[in-house]
């Protein structure tokens, strides 16, 4: 969802979404856009201020990071977002096991989920890297392939759920909803099959590639000015790993050849950069990687 300040030169009304404190302001919703508008309110004291309550700043901020939302007309959104929980989950935390499956729909805010399963032999294999923006769940009538596994936070991250009745109640009055399920399930459908294919048929150097690249089209800009193009998650090689079927070993010598080749690097701990050769075919249509973004 994309907001911006209608006066030139912003000064003051500019959009700072961590200081909402010193802001003070809320939506003002229109058939163009959505963009910030100053208002007032009378303080304890009986003070007549300009600003907006705790709440519309909430509410703006909460509205600007759910994905779903993104082309949902405002008055759905907005009524969306009341029924809405929010939960504050840790580095390494289960959010998700097989045994704790809830009827409802979970939303990505900030930081970053990991969907995987275990064997009998206690063996990992990740599905997904969901980051800001994302969605998964399962709910009686639909999935969207999380019900069998665990799901962890990669790193620290803000996530918010809503449960089956109040979906389904906000789907029958706003069909969009059901549409953007159906967007959503379509295309985690297409990317787990060319996953399988790659898991088939391909060597570990072409199954990380199209893993990369795959997660770039989901969290990376691409910059035309940069030669090297940062994937916006974390990343550690035995996270790779789990992801193409592969161990933490050929990953680490995979992306060493790839480094050497200079289609990769690494500038810190946990981020990788693609070369922009990589990237000038984006497999992923832009009414796709919306899916993906806020």
């Amino acid at each position: 969802m994309f907001f911006h300040n209608r006066q030139a030169g912003g000064g003051e009304n500019d959009f700072i979404e961590s200081h909402f404190s010193d802001s003070d302001y809320c939506l003002n919703f229109s058939k163009e856009d959505v963009y910030i508008k100053k208002t007032s309110y009378t303080s304890k004291k009986g003070i007549r201020k300009k600003g907006a309550s705790f709440m519309d700043r909430s509410r703006l901020w909460y509205l600007s990071k759910i994905g779903f939302l993104e082309n949902v007309p405002a008055d759905a959104a907005d009524e969306f977002s009341a029924h809405i929980r929010h939960q504050n989950v840790s580095r390494g935390e289960i959010i998700q096991d097989p045994q704790s499956v809830r009827p409802e729909l979970t939303f990505v805010k900030t930081g970053t989920v990991r969907l995987y399963t275990i064997d009998e032999e206690g063996r990992q294999f990740s599905y997904s890297l969901l980051g800001p923006g994302s969605t998964y769940g399962c709910l009686s009538t639909f999935s969207l392939g999380t019900e069998n596994m665990y799901i962890e936070a990669v790193e620290p991250a803000l996530i918010c759920t809503i449960p089956e009745a109040s979906y389904h109640q906000l789907a029958r009055k706003y069909p969009v909803l059901t549409e953007r399920i159906l967007e959503i399930l379509s295309e985690r459908l297409r990317e787990r099959g060319e996953m399988m294919e790659q898991l088939a048929l391909r060597s570990v150097k072409d199954r990380l590639l199209h893993l990369l690249k795959m997660l770039f089209n989901h969290y990376g800009t691409y910059n035309e000015n940069t030669v090297f193009q940062p994937i916006a998650l974390p990343l550690t090689q035995q996270e790779l790993a789990y992801m193409i079927g592969s161990s933490r070993e050929a990953v680490s010598q995979t992306l060493h050849r790839l480094s050497e080749e200079g289609l990769v690097r690494f500038p810190k701990r946990r981020t990788i950069e693609l070369h922009q050769s990589l990237l000038q075919e984006v497999p992923l249509p832009s009414y796709v990687q919306h899916l993906y973004t806020y």
